[in-house]
This record gives C-alpha cells, structure tokens and sequence, in this order.
C-alpha cells in the first residue's frame, strides 16, 4: 500500500471507502461519496460502513455495493476482508479507530492508495501521512479549532465534510447531503424533535424540552418524537429516560421506532419543522432540506454543523455546556421556523 498524494486513478478503478455507521457519519460522507463517483471516474465505489445504517445499502447514486464494516460477526467480517483484499486501486478510511485502520491496512494490496488513517506496512504503527497540506490536514488533531481554515487555505469551511473531500484533493464545490428517502405511512406531526444523543454533554434538560414543547402545544402545533425502539435506545443512545417522561406527559406523539431510516427522511421532509440536539436526525432533516434547530456544543459546531440555509445552529457560548442553553431562544428559533 502506498499514500494517496493527489494522484489520479486509473479510469476504471476500484475505490472503497470506511466509514462508522453512526446515523451523522454516515450522512457526512455522503458528500464524498458522490465526489467519488461522479469526479473520480471509478469503475466501482464500495462504502465499507456497518449494520446501524442497512437500510441506506440501496444508494446506487452513493456507492455500488455496502458492506457491513462495523455489527458484522468476526467471522464474516474476515470473510468479506478475504473476498475484497487487493482489489481495491483507492482506500479512503473516515475513521480514526484501530479497528478501522486496521482493516484499511488489511484490504489494502501493493500498489493500492490510501487515504485517511491506516495501520503501517507489517500491522506495526500508522502509515505516514503525505508531506503537504492535505496530509498535515489528515494528521491534525484540532479539527475544531477556530483558526482551521487560516492553516489551510485550500479549506472554505471548517465542516467535517468538505475536510474529508480536500484530503482527497478534490477542489471542487462540496456537494450537499444526499441520502435516500421513502414516503412515510401518514403525514408527519408538525414539528419533529430528537432528544437523545452519543454523548451526556450533548443533551438538554428535560425540564427546558418540556418547556418549549408546552408552548409549541399551546401555539396549536402537533409535535412528534423521533429514536430507536425504546428497547433498542439504550445499545447507542441517551436520553431515554427523558423521552419516556415527555412522552407520558403527552407533549410528544411517540414515532420511535415506527419508520424505517428512509422514512424518517421522508417524514423530515413532510414536516414544518424540526428540533434536535447535535445526532444523526438532524444531519437526516439537513438532508430533507428540512428548517431545523441544532442544540450544539459550542467549536464543535464548526465541525459537525452543515453550511446549509435550513439549518440554525444554537451554542451555549464558549465555556458553557448545552444544557444551559436558554428554552427561551430555542423557542423563538422553533417559532421562526414553524
């Protein structure tokens, strides 16, 4: 395997790319994705992702084939790594764990290229980064920092998107999100809403999502939640606890579980609005072109945020977490938007 340095690849080529199969990784490769197979001139696009995400694998304007990188068992994973070591010209790994760079590592042949974080030649340390701008860019632990696009010129943006894109050398416009969607049963409440996240410092009171829903009732609105199966909310997700107790109070109509992923982003796209912290629905209503709220750690925005027109992004301020964050301006931002 060698490094990716900006070299063109050979017109029929293979490329795979891994990524996490988090709801919002997934959707933020979708920019590079579409960049592969329209820029790339590739033959073929593998997108190596995992199970939490199966229901996208028919995205045939994303990728030719998905493969279940992450909830595969041991032995069907090295079973896939078998059928597809040395076929691929170009290898581009979002992913920073070892699990990732290792199986970059392990499908890469002798001449193939390599994108992103990869294991070293033997399984011994990490392959070198390219000495130039896209490759300190790639080695660059401060992604979110402020100053981002001072220290690389090339970047318009600090969103985590378009970094993926320019470490790969492509110069041209970042393409927005793009995922598939499907109609959902029934036409959707009026305001969506996503109260669970990863991350504890990623959630907002209970108290305060009360609150505003209490005046989104009150304005005539129907609001509805979106998640996991409540049995399933806990194997990825916090925050159920609260969801249960909005639920039980009867400001939110309970829709966990009750779509499949594409008819989610059909329902985000029927709403009039949606409220949810920094997670995979709201990257889904970004998608959607839906008007969302994004309750978001403050320099993480900078990151994670999309540029795009549908989307107002709340931080606490610098310093302070989400959950000070005041229902007072995340209602006027809702009201706006509905």
């Amino acid at each position: 395997m060698r490094r990716h340095a900006g070299e063109k690849i050979v017109p029929g080529g293979n490329v795979a790319v891994l990524a996490n199969d988090a709801i919002g990784n997934f959707v933020a490769a979708t920019p590079l994705l579409q960049l592969l197979k329209t820029e790339s001139k590739a033959a073929s696009v593998h997108f190596w992702c995992g199970t939490r995400v199966a229901e996208f694998r028919h995205a045939p304007e994303l990728f030719d084939l998905f493969l279940p990188l992450h909830g595969s068992s041991p032995a069907e994973l090295l079973g896939l790594i078998a059928e597809h070591t040395g076929s691929y010209d170009w290898i581009v790994n979002l992913e920073s764990t070892a699990h990732s760079k290792a199986i970059a590592g392990l499908l890469s042949g002798e001449l193939t290229f390599v994108s992103g974080p990869c294991v070293g030649h033997g399984g011994r340390g990490e392959l070198s980064f390219p000495d130039d701008p896209q490759g300190e860019l790639w080695a660059d632990r401060r992604w979110v920092a402020e100053d981002l696009k001072e220290r690389y010129p090339f970047l318009r943006s600090g969103f985590i998107a378009e970094i993926f894109a320019r470490g790969c050398y492509f110069e041209s416009e970042i393409p927005p999100y793009r995922v598939p969607s499907q109609p959902p049963g029934q036409q959707p409440p009026d305001l969506l809403v996503a109260t669970s996240a990863s991350l504890p410092e990623k959630l907002w009171p209970r108290e305060k999502w009360a609150w505003v829903l209490d005046r989104v009732g009150s304005a005539g609105y129907t609001a509805g939640l979106l998640g996991a199966k409540p049995k399933d909310q806990k194997t990825h997700w916090m925050g159920g606890t609260a969801e249960d107790e909005l639920v039980a109070q009867g400001l939110l109509i309970d829709l966990r579980g009750q779509y499949s992923l594409p008819e989610v982003v059909g329902a985000l796209g029927q709403c009039r609005a949606v409220l949810t912290l920094d997670n995979g629905i709201l990257h889904l209503a970004v998608a959607a072109r839906a008007r969302t709220v994004g309750l978001y750690r403050h320099g993480i925005h900078r990151l994670w945020a999309p540029p795009s027109d549908t989307l107002v992004v709340l931080t606490p301020g610098e310093g302070r977490e989400v959950s000070e964050i005041e229902p007072e301006v995340v209602w006027e931002a809702v009201a706006n938007a509905l």
